[in-house]
């Protein structure tokens, strides 16, 4: 009886270590540095590394989320149309697909499908080997923008602080600052830290060389995007004395041909005036106008009665008109 319990609680010990081991070693491959880097929405081909012999058996896939949850993908054996896929989340089922070469492809990634997947490749001798890929899923990394935080002007020198803003999550990126023509210990380097979201940067220039620019890179191991700044725009128009008079030389010529168009459409506008002036007809007095207007019947009669009350106006008219000369009366 003893000897029963015994080997019991050995079996049970030695069953107690090995699942350790295994544990252990799952932890430690789960943050074993990736073996593929991709970006959220892209597509990945999982591929084994070596060639199959003839003597496979089966292929299985599985994967290993980064919360630890094992998940048994597919089945795949030799001289079958279609392997034998397992029941998993709905959201997951058209993101996985398998090549001829048992190769295990998966699109649109998300975040969540970072982890481990393994291909056990089992062979008719009864061995097998496992082919184990570390898939990292990154965010796309959002467009940085380079702020001026504060800039002045000593002597000779441009003085100016650079934040290199990056929105959203931070995490795993790196910022580097590169400038072309700077001196080589004004380059920064360094990991972005979660809080704050930038990076920022003090430098200060011999105004001979700040005819140049700096670019700021966040990178992380699956994308890269950068932002650049002339440092010429900061340290030669911000606040410089040269700047000043060049822009009141700009105001003062914007407004004098302001000024000159204002007086030629002045003086267009009265020539205008002038010249249609002298086209109209000139003014006759309303008296003439009544007389040299034609009759109408219903003013016959009153024309009439005016022309016998008047008639030294009349006369006047009628001589206009060169009447007969009258013979005389012996």
């Amino acid at each position: 009886m003893d000897s029963l319990l015994t080997r019991w609680y050995f079996t049970q010990i030695l069953m107690l270590k090995f699942s350790l081991i295994l544990g252990v070693q799952t932890v430690k491959e789960l943050h074993s540095p990736c073996t593929l880097n991709r970006t959220v929405g892209e597509s990945a081909q999982l591929q084994l590394n070596s060639s199959l012999p003839l003597t496979i058996r089966e292929i299985e896939w599985s994967w290993i989320s980064e919360d630890e949850k094992n998940q048994l993908l597919v089945s795949w054996r030799p001289n079958t149309t279609d392997p034998a896929w397992y029941d998993f989340e709905d959201k997951y089922k058209h993101r996985f697909s398998l090549t001829e070469l048992a190769f295990l492809s998966i699109r649109n990634l998300t975040a969540e499908m970072s982890g481990l997947y393994e291909a056990k490749i089992k062979f008719s001798s009864g061995k097998f080997q496992e082919d184990i890929v570390r898939l990292c899923v990154y965010e796309p990394i959002p467009q940085p923008q380079v702020l001026i935080h504060s800039s002045s002007k000593t002597s000779g020198w441009c003085n100016f602080t650079l934040e290199c803003g990056t929105p959203g999550a931070t995490e795993n990126l790196t910022v580097t600052w590169l400038g072309k023509g700077l001196p080589g210990h004004l380059e920064k380097r360094g990991t972005q830290e979660p809080t704050p979201n930038s990076r920022i940067v003090s430098l200060s220039l011999p105004l001979s060389q700040v005819n140049t620019h700096v670019i700021c890179v966040v990178s992380n191991p699956a994308d890269q995007k950068n932002a650049t700044l002339d440092l010429g725009s900061i340290c030669l128009w911000r606040g410089s004395l040269w700047s000043k008079w060049l822009w009141k030389g700009i105001f003062a010529t914007v407004l004098v041909v302001i000024l000159g168009a204002g007086v030629w459409i002045w003086k267009r506008r009265k020539t205008e005036t002038e010249k249609g002036g002298s086209t109209l007809l000139p003014v006759v007095p309303s008296s003439a106008v009544a007389l040299q207007a034609l009759p109408t019947e219903d003013s016959a009669d009153l024309q009439t009665s005016e022309i016998d009350s008047h008639c030294p106006p009349y006369a006047e008219i009628s001589l206009l008109r060169h009447p007969k000369k009258l013979a005389r009366v012996p």
